[in-house]
């Protein structure tokens, strides 16, 4: 389900800005990016998100500030600035530009922004002390996020609810339809035996032998427990619709028998009518199973 929450906590020393984004996800996966110096306490981030959320894609984006910079330690990696320094030499070389256009300032101030030139002494901050300050804003950007999947499932609910019922009236057409199956086969096949015999005045057919061949019929085109079976799981559709649980992965598993038991119905039923309605009732199941995905 998609969804977007932001937190933010700022005191006298730090600032932390949390920001989450979801996205349709058959499992659950936490992506998170933070300043390199929080690094130990991306376990606790991605604990605390799932304690919350059990389904989808989150991207979390992580920003901090040092809000009293008079004590702030700074470090220049040397060796990496001239790393880098040496890197764009190389790429004007191989492009054919021998000196480079930018002053002194301009190259100091683009190698100064290169990643991890410089940097927060990562050995400078407590990240136990910090860690119930991202968590505050953490919470909140969860509640945020929360909420707004929150109104978004209620539509999904309100839609696959509808489906269901679309799915139960057409399965009532189905269920009417069944019996009057074997009784219009019966007299067609009346029909076929009375104008044969009609060709071969002497020959008799006993009425137990049409009889057999109507049972063999019946039975073959039985869809009696199929249709039962697709009733109960409507019902159990409606049940988790109705639960303030999270049912993504239960009704992924019930959509796939609510696609058999239409397969099987149409596969035996051998009617035009039945079939065309089969076909109408996998269009929503189709729809049910794509909407599903949004379902934590």
């Amino acid at each position: 389900m998609t969804g977007f929450g932001r937190g933010e906590y700022k005191d006298d020393q730090f600032s932390f800005v949390i920001e989450m984004k979801t996205v349709n996800h058959r499992y659950n996966e936490v992506a998170i990016r933070l300043p390199r110096f929080l690094n130990a306490l991306e376990d606790r981030v991605r604990k605390t998100i799932l304690q919350t959320l059990s389904r989808g894609r989150v991207d979390v984006f992580i920003t901090s500030v040092y809000t009293n910079g008079d004590n702030c330690v700074i470090k220049v990696d040397k060796a990496l600035a001239k790393a880098y320094h040496n890197a764009l030499q190389e790429v004007g070389n191989a492009v054919g530009i021998k000196e480079l256009s930018l002053n002194n300032q301009d190259e100091v101030l683009y190698l100064s922004r290169c990643p991890d030139v410089i940097s927060a002494d990562e050995g400078y901050f407590d990240v136990e002390q910090l860690w119930p300050k991202m968590e505050k804003a953490i919470s909140v950007a969860l509640k945020n996020l929360v909420s707004m999947r929150e109104a978004e499932g209620s539509n999904i609910l309100e839609d696959l609810e509808g489906r269901a019922n679309l799915i139960a009236e057409k399965l009532a057409i189905v269920e009417e339809r069944a019996p009057l199956v074997v009784t219009e086969y019966q007299g067609r096949l009346s029909e076929r035996i009375n104008d044969l015999l009609k060709s071969y005045a002497e020959q008799t057919v006993e009425p137990e032998r049409l009889i057999q061949e109507v049972a063999i019929f019946a039975d073959r085109v039985n869809i009696t427990e199929e249709i039962v079976r697709l009733k109960s799981h409507i019902k159990q559709f409606k049940l988790m619709i109705e639960s303030d649980k999270p049912v993504g992965r239960k009704m992924d598993f019930l959509i796939q028998e609510f696609n058999r038991e239409a397969n099987t119905i149409a596969s035996k039923s051998n009617d035009f009518t039945i079939t065309q309605t089969v076909v109408e009732i996998k269009g929503e199941i189709e729809k049910i199973r794509e909407q599903i995905q949004n379902i934590e």
